[in-house]
């Protein structure tokens, strides 16, 4: 085998060396440029040969992390900050610069400028604070605009104010100064501001037309309140008044109320209540009751002339009145005949012509709720004293002396009354025979019949 010769060792030798130096060559990095970001393997040893690999064209002012010549590391991020051209105008001077500095402070601390007291800052007609940021673009122009002073006498009232504003509209409408058409201004709004001026203003007095629940705002020179109305178009209609009055000055706190008057004449109806009548009916029986004729209400009828004022009724008359159909009685009808019937008792057989259900109740002297030193202390309202038999009733249905019959109480005597009223009797006792009742009992009326008996007897009201 032959040995390799010197200038074959030197060429092997040179190719590893190739090999190994392009290896070294070979990075993988990120480039950002402006947050869009690419990895690019690039052969370099420095940042400037990435990017020029990569076709990232530096623009002037961009601003590049790590810097242009900085050897490459491998897996580095390359970070690309555009820069933006500004001019900046102030005090007819131009400054124009190229800047990575987005906050309006930064970058004309970049340009060496500062804002004074009063200066605003204007982007496209819009005025910037300081702190704010630049608005997206890549050519923006900044005009930096110097206060001036204005002189305002409004209303003989004279006060000095500063604005930057570019026309003096604007600088009123920065401080509040409210300009209508119909006020007196001795400059135009779209005056610009460039120098200090001096400007007067005379308001026309506003008026405030309240009508139909609505305001209308006015300005007027005008020296009555009629007068006013007039120039405003709202003439007074009809029954209509102003509030104040339409020969009055205008009011000092420039207030006209037009109160709207409308006068409407109703019919108005009324029901009228029918009466209850009754009527005995002979050939039906006692206690029963039956509908003669259903009543029927009647109707009264009124014109009326009714005044609104701002649709608010305020007052009504009665110009006239009338029965437009009468009404028609109710007659209820109660059975008259009566009928002696029998009913067998422990005492033996009895006749009554009444039978009805009754609430029962008891008392006695000492349970009458009446103090013993009185002088009617165990007395009935017929006269006499209490004893077991005395019953009391409604003297209104049943008369002093009616006898009754109840069962399991005995043969009884209507002989007193108290707050008792309809079908409510209360059994009578002395203290010592005295039993409890409160119950439902029928009570039998006995003979003879009495000549003028009630057609009927009301269910009772108990406490």
């Amino acid at each position: 085998m032959k040995s390799l010769k010197w200038w074959q060792i030197a060429l092997i030798l040179g190719a590893i060396v190739l090999v190994l130096g392009g290896l070294s060559l070979r990075k993988t990095v990120k480039i950002d440029v402006d947050g869009d970001v690419q990895s690019v393997t690039a052969w370099t040893f420095e940042v400037a040969g990435a990017l020029e690999q990569a076709g990232v064209v530096l623009r002037p002012g961009d601003m590049v992390t790590p810097e242009f010549g900085t050897r490459l590391k491998n897996g580095e991020t390359i970070t690309v900050q555009r820069a933006i051209q500004v001019q900046i105008h102030k005090d007819k001077n131009l400054v124009s610069l190229y800047t990575t500095e987005r906050v309006i402070r930064d970058v004309l601390a970049a340009a060496d400028l500062s804002l004074s007291s009063g200066e605003r800052v204007f982007i496209t007609g819009r005025i910037y604070t300081p702190n704010q940021t630049l608005p997206h673009g890549n050519f923006l122009t900044l005009f930096i605009r110097p206060a001036v002073e204005i002189s305002v006498d409004e209303d003989g009232s004279k006060r000095k104010i500063e604005s930057a504003a570019p026309t003096l509209g604007a600088a009123f409408w920065e401080h509040g100064i409210e300009v209508l058409a119909a006020d007196e201004i001795s400059k135009p709004l779209n005056t610009p501001l460039e120098d200090d001026i001096s400007v007067r203003i005379e308001h026309a007095q506003p008026l405030e037309i309240v009508v139909g629940g609505q305001s209308v705002a006015v300005l007027s020179t005008a020296d009555t309140v009629g007068e006013a109305l007039a120039e405003a178009g709202v003439p007074l209609l009809g029954l209509d008044y102003s509030v104040p009055d339409e020969s009055k000055s205008l009011p000092e706190d420039g207030i006209i109320h037009i109160v709207q008057v409308r006068e409407d004449v109703i019919i108005e109806q009324k029901p009228l209540a029918f009466e209850v009548q009754s009527q005995p009916l002979p050939e039906v029986d006692l206690d029963t009751q039956q509908l003669v004729q259903a009543g029927e209400y009647g109707l009264n009828a009124e014109r009326v002339r009714v005044r609104y004022e701002d649709g608010e009724e305020v007052s009504r008359q009665v110009e006239a009145e009338w029965v437009a159909r009468e009404p028609v009685p109710r007659i209820e009808g109660y059975g008259s005949k009566v009928t002696v019937e029998t009913v067998d008792t422990p005492n033996g057989p009895i006749e009554y012509y009444r039978a009805l259900e009754f609430y029962a109740t008891s008392y006695s002297p000492a349970r009458a709720g009446v103090d013993p030193s009185v002088s009617w202390y165990g007395h009935v309202a017929c006269g006499g004293l209490l004893q077991t038999g005395f019953v009391g009733v409604d003297l209104d249905y049943i008369p002093c002396g009616t006898l009754l019959y109840i069962p399991g109480y005995g043969i009884a005597t209507a002989m007193d009354t108290g707050n008792i009223n309809g079908r409510w009797i209360d059994l009578g006792f002395t203290d010592e025979e005295y039993q409890q009742w409160n119950q439902y009992v029928t009570v039998y009326f006995l003979t003879p019949v009495p000549e003028n008996v009630p057609l009927y007897i009301p269910p009772g009201t108990f406490w």
